[in-house]
């Protein structure tokens, strides 16, 4: 537990009273990456809704969560103006998780694709846990409609809020300090006063890191969010299965851990891995293949650490996007420029076979694939939490009719 406030309130009330007196905030992250950064931002609005007499906590998940490359975890942060410090941890921090928040903050928009937190716990739509008239804060560049379309249709109205910005990749062994942590904190604010007020914010941010630079974007982030309420008829039937944890009387005696089962075939999903571990949900880019310039020198299906690429009878190499993380290691080895780049996810639908895509119009392929590149080329830095380096390109490579034969 961390962020832990002095509350001094004793006051005997029932727990479906105590209940109601509690605030809920989910912050949700990519494991390692934002690490620190998720952290920074519970414990700084604990400590200042403590400066304006309210009891407050943070914690992160409880149990088995797995801090691993991309992977999405969460942290969160329980608020009361009527409830002793014990009192709240006794009603708010007795589960590994949360099944509500006034407020859940997304450090990376392509989260709202779903995400598949730990040990095939399902892909979970991120705003499962926005309560009617919660609002869900995304840290993104893009406009509310944009994401909404990506979102689980809910049987409520809610909000949406946008701080524009980056993904933040602020590591847990290096610390990229780019104001993202204030900026969050100056936008909780704005969609939720009831948990901290602003001013009380810029007077924390003040004491503590006495940095004009940050204080200044804190009331510029405040200045920015975007909010729009998003109705229930808005967005789409979750298209993935919401599996149900068994009940402790449910198990029967004994465990079995079925293997995998072994087959390899060429072409696109011919390689059997394994269906309840599907990785794909870590991914902020994916790697996307010009077929036309591969030279088949199989640098991406061998350096590959989650053994993504599925070899085919022509050669060439599909993706399975379904096990991708993400990780930027084709791109990296691949000799080819241009050949495998890394684009923002949330360009794409779904993860059908680029290879199958290619087969039956290559050059229509190439076309839709460029648009989707755009000029811009995105490599992550190979030191956690350095970010990403930026580089543009003055045109694409033309489409070579042989390639890929």
């Amino acid at each position: 537990m961390s962020g832990s406030s002095r509350g001094t309130k004793s006051e005997a009330v029932s727990t479906a009273e105590m209940e109601k007196s509690v605030l809920r905030l989910e912050v949700n992250y990519r494991g390692i990456f934002q690490k620190s950064l998720a952290y920074r931002i519970t414990n700084d609005l604990v400590y200042a809704a403590h400066s304006e007499g309210k009891t407050a906590f943070s914690n992160g998940r409880y149990s088995d969560d797995p801090q691993r490359n991309g992977v999405p975890c969460a942290n969160f942060a329980f608020f009361s103006d009527a409830l002793s410090e014990d009192d709240l941890e006794a009603v708010a921090s007795a589960s590994m998780d949360i099944d509500r928040a006034n407020v859940v903050v997304v450090l990376d928009d392509t989260m709202v694709k779903g995400l598949e937190p730990w040990g095939h716990y399902g892909i979970r739509p991120i705003n499962e846990k926005v309560i009617p008239g919660g609002t869900l804060l995304i840290v993104s560049r893009r406009k509310p409609e944009e994401l909404i379309r990506h979102l689980e249709k809910k049987t409520f109205d809610y909000n949406i809020a946008i701080l524009p910005g980056d993904q933040s990749f602020a590591g847990l062994w290096y610390y990229r300090d780019d104001a993202t942590d204030v900026r969050t904190i100056a936008a909780v604010a704005r969609v939720a006063p009831e948990i901290v007020g602003i001013h009380s914010v810029e007077e924390y941010v003040k004491k503590k890191y006495n940095d004009a630079a940050k204080v200044k974007s804190l009331q510029e982030a405040y200045d920015s969010v975007v909010v729009r309420e998003v109705k229930q008829s808005e967005g789409i039937a979750w298209p993935h299965s919401k599996p149900k944890l068994p009940s402790w009387d449910s198990f029967d005696e004994g465990i079995v851990v079925k293997s995998v089962e072994r087959g390899f075939t060429l072409g696109p999903r011919g390689q059997n891995r394994n269906p309840n571990f599907k990785r794909g949900t870590s991914k902020t880019q994916r790697p996307v293949i010009r077929f036309d310039t591969c030279i088949k020198c199989t640098l991406c299906w061998y350096d590959c650490p989650d053994e993504c690429f599925d070899p085919t009878a022509d050669g060439l190499y599909d993706v399975n996007y379904e096990y991708c993380t993400g990780c930027g290691r084709c791109a990296q080895v691949c000799p080819v420029d241009d050949c495998i780049v890394m684009v923002d996810d949330l360009n794409f639908e779904d993860n059908s076979s680029p290879w199958e895509m290619y087969k039956r119009d290559a050059e229509g392929y190439v076309k839709w694939l460029e648009e989707k590149k755009g000029k811009v080329r995105f490599m992550p830095s190979p030191v956690t939490g350095k970010g990403v380096r930026h580089t543009e390109i003055k045109a694409a490579v033309p489409f070579k009719q042989d390639g890929g034969n």
